[in-house]
């Protein structure tokens, strides 16, 4: 009981705190973080037929909400220890824990009772497999381990030329390496999260933040409280660095906003990030996204977009995942064209499937939503974008 009023206490402060805007949630949020890793209450890891399980039933100002453990699962090839040995596959897995709506159903229910049907679209709610996909991608790409001849040990580009190659190699390293990660239309997250998590203990000591991206206010809402959850540090973007005395700056910090790319006034651009406040490493940028290509027509607002989020002067990476069978047919050829017009590069490759590979396990490294809306399994198209700085 004390654990689920503790979850339910951090889901309805840090909604009061939506009113006065996306960053101040982060504040709040952090503040409860602190609360909560320093008081002497601790919840065991638990096992996920315990999830999802019920935060808050739903109200004029918040949809009914419930927490999820989401298993992101994945294989490494670990190396053999001599030329005479084979190399094997091992399973590699971070449970992430989600903050969501119970379903697409019961949030289009909630809008419908609150009068917001206007403009509303409940498809944020969902964990789509194309987030599953590139969540697993990141995973597996922080690591991965660099060949001898400097190429980084993944197959998924083997099929390509050797310039489109490179491209993919290149932009493994950048999210191995860069510091600040935006996912772009990022819905609840679970790309992002599942990076920044994964990032908190394999990255080796490289401070990041992770920048979360949505028109929706109450996406961002439950991401940021799924952020406080998986103790992650949490801020507002903020042109000043707010340094607490003797304190250990936090290794991954999350941070939101409200972002419409269709919109003059709610753009956000790479000057926005007001990353020249913060002491980090580098001011390089890598964009995260998933099932962001819908309309042909806003192929080319979207592939400014991308430019603009990415370092003015010294460019980026760009990794979008997308169904295989296109939402709307047109879209990846659009976008092709769109980010070639402007200077870009794009290469597209099939991600694999998530498969056990005869390895004895306990379950399959599937769950529910690799299945797509269709019923079947889901197979999904990886999108690398380089763009060159100025």
């Amino acid at each position: 009981h004390s654990y689920s009023c503790r979850r339910q206490h951090l889901i309805r402060c840090n909604y009061t705190m939506m009113s006065r805007g996306v960053n101040a949630i982060a504040t709040l949020l952090a503040i409860l973080l602190i609360a909560i890793t320093t008081s002497a209450f601790s919840v065991p890891p638990m096992a996920t037929s315990n999830y999802p399980r019920p935060l808050h039933p739903g109200g004029f100002s918040l949809p009914p909400m419930v927490e999820d453990l989401i298993p992101i699962a994945t294989t490494i090839t670990s190396a053999a220890a001599d030329k005479d040995s084979q190399s094997k596959d091992e399973i590699l897995q971070k449970d992430l824990l989600l903050v969501r709506p119970p379903d697409m159903e019961s949030l289009w229910e909630w809008y419908a009772y609150t009068k917001r049907q206007t403009d509303s679209d409940p498809s944020w709610g969902r964990i789509w497999p194309t987030a599953l996909s590139l969540a697993r991608f990141t995973l597996q790409s922080l690591h991965s381990g660099e060949e001898e001849d400097g190429s980084i040990d993944m197959n998924l580009a083997s099929e390509l030329n050797e310039q489109d190659q490179d491209i993919v190699k290149q932009a493994i390293k950048a999210l191995q390496t860069t510091s600040h990660i935006i996912e772009l239309g990022c819905g609840l997250g679970l790309a992002g999260l599942s990076f920044a998590v994964s990032a908190a203990t394999e990255s080796k000591n490289i401070k990041r933040t992770v920048t979360f991206l949505d028109r929706e206010p109450y996406a961002l809402h439950c991401v940021m409280a799924s952020a406080a959850i998986n103790n992650l540090a949490t801020a507002p973007i903020s042109s000043e660095q707010e340094v607490v005395a003797g304190s250990t700056p936090p290794l991954i910090t999350a941070r939101s906003s409200i972002d419409d790319w269709t919109s003059t006034d709610k753009n956000i651009s790479y000057k926005d990030l007001q990353l020249g406040a913060l002491d980090y490493d580098n001011k390089q940028t890598l964009i995260l996204a998933s099932d962001i290509l819908y309309e042909p027509s806003s192929m080319d607002s979207l592939a400014t977009k991308l430019r603009n989020l990415l370092h003015p002067t010294d460019g980026g990476y760009v990794l979008i995942t997308d169904p295989e069978k296109e939402r709307t047919s047109g879209c990846r050829s659009a976008l092709v064209e769109s980010v070639k017009e402007i200077g870009g590069q794009l290469v597209m490759l099939p991600m694999p499937q998530p498969k056990n590979n005869g390895m004895a396990m306990n379950k399959s490294m599937l769950v529910e939503s690799d299945v797509d809306i269709d019923g079947n399994l889901a197979k999904t198209v990886l999108i690398v974008v380089h763009f060159n700085g100025a």
